[in-house]
């Protein structure tokens, strides 16, 4: 059996895409891992299956390179957004995950932006320890810079530290400990932000389930509300990332990014 599907990228930010809607794909979380190998399988961060929707114009299930689900990606939002506006005659549709809805819009110069309502910023069902500031977290143990965590909840559990510099910290070396740390029941998602001024920000990311990415939909709102509620940007701001940049803005409750996704390649998966 063959299973059609499209690779595709935000900023490095890598999927393997697979149109569930006709079908029943499942997928072992062994396999997943397996696929996710950038030596001995195709090599992404999260696999993606797009599935009907009740209400919304397409379900879009994420699972990380680990074989975990996460609740939701905006870059992968925006690279299904992306493959969406190719094939039908709108500008505008909405993606459906399992913490929230993504509003993504075709822009003239073919970026795609995505727009998210904040959720509630509750942290109750990921703390064990419910003493904690969720806008002063330490984990200096860990590492000396990692001493004034901010929690933020974009869909998914969030992290952020504001750095002097992001030469300061290896969050290859140090991103799996604060994932796994204990303070948190289920991991979390963590960025690393310097602050170029208030209209530019720095950002690294670690991913629950998946490790460094080069970006992070998600992470980059993350990072941005993060400095935006401490009073240490604008409204509007450019998140610069390893492959690239991205713009964010914020209005009333809702949070906005844009960016140009591309197409790596389409192939197909075999199966006995």
């Amino acid at each position: 059996m063959n299973i059609p599907f499209v690779k595709m990228h935000a900023n490095g930010n890598d999927f393997v895409i697979i149109d569930n809607r006709e079908k029943n794909y499942k997928f072992q979380q062994t396999e997943v891992s397996r696929l996710s190998n950038r030596n001995t399988g195709i090599g992404f961060d999260q696999l993606i299956l797009l599935e009907k929707s009740k209400n919304k114009d397409i379900l879009m299930k994420i699972i990380n390179s680990d074989g975990t689900e996460a609740k939701m990606c905006g870059n992968a939002g925006i690279c299904v957004a992306s493959m969406l506006f190719a094939s039908r005659k709108t500008n505008s549709i909405t993606i459906e995950t399992i913490s929230c809805d993504i509003y993504a819009n075709l822009e003239i110069d073919g970026k795609v932006s995505i727009t998210i309502k904040l959720p509630p910023q509750t942290f109750s069902d990921i703390i064990t320890d419910k003493r904690i500031s969720i806008e002063n977290v330490n984990l200096s143990r860990i590492h000396d810079s990692l001493d004034k965590g901010i929690l933020v909840n974009m869909g998914n559990p969030h992290i952020v530290f504001v750095v002097n510099s992001l030469e300061e910290l290896d969050l290859s070396k140090y991103g799996g400990k604060i994932e796994k740390n204990k303070l948190f029941s289920d991991g979390i998602n963590t960025e690393i932000v310097e602050i170029i001024n208030r209209s530019k920000l720095k950002v690294r990311f670690w991913e629950r389930g998946a490790g460094m990415t080069f970006s992070c939909g998600s992470g980059i709102l993350s990072a941005f509300y993060a400095c935006y509620k401490s009073n240490l940007c604008e409204e509007k701001v450019e998140v610069i990332i390893p492959f690239g940049k991205v713009n964010t803005n914020i209005k009333d409750t809702a949070l906005t990014m844009s960016t140009l996704p591309q197409v790596s390649f389409v192939g197909e998966l075999y199966r006995e």
